[in-house]
């Protein structure tokens, strides 16, 4: 049996990303708000009140990132287990992640597709369960790169052909 071993992950962009969006939003929405609460008629307060709707261009960008999401992922094959997990950074605590941790054999096909204007790239797994039912399961991975992408991609056609 040929020895499969693959750790990918994205967790030190991710969590660069994410702190960068939160500080991003208390700079731009939450402080200036907040000081204009505590302290209206200061000079500071005055500013704010005044340059207010400029600070508007902060509301699009956010609702972006909300809504098309950044995901940690974590890709792990060893030489008998698939274990994918993948979920969202921010608003991933209300939420179970998506994951698998099937055996090879139950594999039967995968792709990737790009998701329009994200960073997001969606890879799609199906797998036959012990009772023939076929699954396809969808894991949004965020900041994959193309070299990752291609050794992921080794990874599971090995385990295709050797299942074939």
């Amino acid at each position: 049996m040929p020895k499969i071993k693959l750790i990918s992950t994205n967790r030190k962009i991710v969590i660069i990303i994410t702190l960068i969006i939160i500080a991003f939003v208390l700079i731009t929405i939450f402080f200036p708000l907040l000081l204009m609460r505590l302290i209206p008629q200061s000079g500071i307060g005055n500013y704010i009140l005044e340059n207010l709707p400029y600070g508007y261009f902060a509301i699009p960008i956010m609702l972006y990132f909300f809504y098309t999401g950044i995901f940690y992922y974590k890709i792990k094959f060893d030489s008998y287990i698939i274990d994918i997990r993948s979920s969202r950074t921010i608003f991933g605590i209300f939420q179970s992640p998506n994951y698998i941790d099937i055996p090879h054999t139950m594999l039967i096909d995968f792709s990737f597709f790009n998701r329009p204007y994200s960073f997001n790239k969606t890879l799609m797994i199906k797998i036959k369960t012990d009772t023939g039912k076929k699954i396809v399961k969808r894991f949004n991975l965020s900041f994959l790169s193309k070299k990752e992408e291609k050794k992921i991609s080794k990874v599971l056609e090995k385990i295709i052909a050797k299942n074939s």
